[in-house]
């Protein structure tokens, strides 16, 4: 399942960006936990160091989830609760509010406190569902993957299309539109990426 970020809404990567995806031709299976990696030297990430605090959270909210290319919407939502929980344990927002299931960020406008909302999600960061294993940036296959999706983007007549950045979550994304935030190339990409997802890894990512 894919998520679509728009490239105006991301300021630091000025993209549209890949939200949920793709599944490695030559990475390990997506529920194979990584052993070893080093990450990728542009993007590599540096997981929190295990504390008595973070120890306790798993204690309440349970081990993080790997997230899976071929996750059904509901499988996803399910998967971010645990993060969600927390968010609502640790912020002034009304347990009402959404807190942002798939990865959207507690803020202000959720009724709680600036300050506080970004102790939570430090805090709560370490219960998050992991990326794909074929989108995390410790796996050091993912780039390649990311890369051959891009490729097969550009063999469909997307022009502005490129690796951004990873985001909070350790996810490495893709983004559409470019500098010039190109129509074409959004309205192209959009439809066309679960295809070459599927494509790169030689699978459906139904």
């Amino acid at each position: 399942m894919l998520r679509i970020t728009h490239r105006s809404l991301t300021a630091a990567a000025g993209a549209i960006a890949l939200v949920g995806v793709l599944a490695a031709c030559s990475a390990p299976s997506a529920d194979q936990s990584p052993e070893g990696g080093t990450g990728i030297a542009t993007l590599e990430t540096a997981a929190p160091a295990p504390t008595e605090a973070a120890d306790a959270l798993i204690a309440e909210y349970g081990e993080p989830v790997r997230l899976r290319l071929d996750m059904s919407d509901e499988e996803e939502a399910d998967a971010w609760k645990a993060r969600d929980r927390c968010l609502e344990d640790h912020t002034d927002a009304p347990k009402d509010a959404p807190v942002g299931g798939g990865g959207d960020s507690v803020s202000a406008s959720d009724g709680g406190d600036p300050a506080k909302a970004a102790e939570a999600e430090a805090l709560c960061l370490r219960v998050a569902p992991l990326p794909p294993w074929e989108l995390d940036v410790q796996n050091p296959d993912a780039l390649r993957f990311a890369q051959g999706v891009v490729d097969c983007l550009h063999d469909r007549g997307v022009r502005e299309v490129e690796i951004a950045e990873a985001d909070q979550f350790g996810r490495i994304n893709i983004a559409f539109g470019g500098e010039t935030n190109d129509a074409t190339s959004i309205s192209l990409g959009m439809p066309y990426v679960e295809a070459c997802v599927a494509s790169e890894s030689g699978g459906s990512t139904a």
